[in-house]
């Protein structure tokens, strides 16, 4: 794999999975997400968001960083400041593939804060289910024109507007521009 390739997580979901002789639904049971989404992920049909990457490997007792093959090593633990290079940041897609979601928050605060880079082709959505109760999201406009929908309300924010709102409930990020959009969203779940 070159460094510039994302880690195939479906296949290593699937291969620790295998390693503990556990059945999908022994995995969905431990870990929370759905059979169906544990199928999907393992044969690279969806992309996990980091809490669903998060509950499946606390159920299979790894560190989220192995999937992502950025495992810290002794040396970089001792470190002050902690650089993850450009190539090395992991980034996931939308289901429609026009979305792209570099992952730049820390891994151990993934239960309580996800924060990404955003880049939405013209016409991208990313729709998203309900998150745990009391999630808020923080959208941040860097480029472009954008409709965040949370629930049954929408909102149109454009360059340098900032939307707050509910993810506890179906709700959905829209590039409305005639180009590609750029924004910084952070998902924050309560305790």
């Amino acid at each position: 794999m070159s460094q510039s390739s994302p880690p195939d997580i479906g296949l290593k979901i699937k291969q620790l999975r295998s390693a503990r002789n556990l059945t999908l639904d022994q995995l969905a049971n431990q870990s929370g997400v759905s059979k169906s989404m544990l199928s999907q992920i393992e044969r690279n049909k969806t992309n996990p968001t980091v809490a669903t990457l998060w509950s499946m490997t606390q159920a299979l007792g790894v560190d989220i960083s192995e999937l992502l093959g950025s495992k810290p090593s002794s040396q970089d633990k001792k470190k002050h400041i902690s650089v993850t290079k450009s190539h090395q940041t992991p980034e996931i897609q939308s289901a429609d593939g026009k979305c792209t979601l570099k992952i730049l928050g820390p891994l151990d605060l993934v239960s309580k804060v996800e924060w990404y880079d955003v880049f939405i082709e013209q016409g991208g959505i990313l729709e998203s289910d309900p998150h745990v109760k009391g999630t808020k999201e923080h959208l941040t406009v860097l480029d472009g024109d954008i409709s965040v929908t949370s629930d049954e309300q929408e909102m149109i924010l454009s360059t340098g507007d900032t939307a707050r709102y509910d993810a506890d409930v179906d709700h959905s990020i829209r590039n409305i521009s005639k180009k590609t959009a750029h924004v910084i969203l952070l998902v924050h779940s309560p305790k």
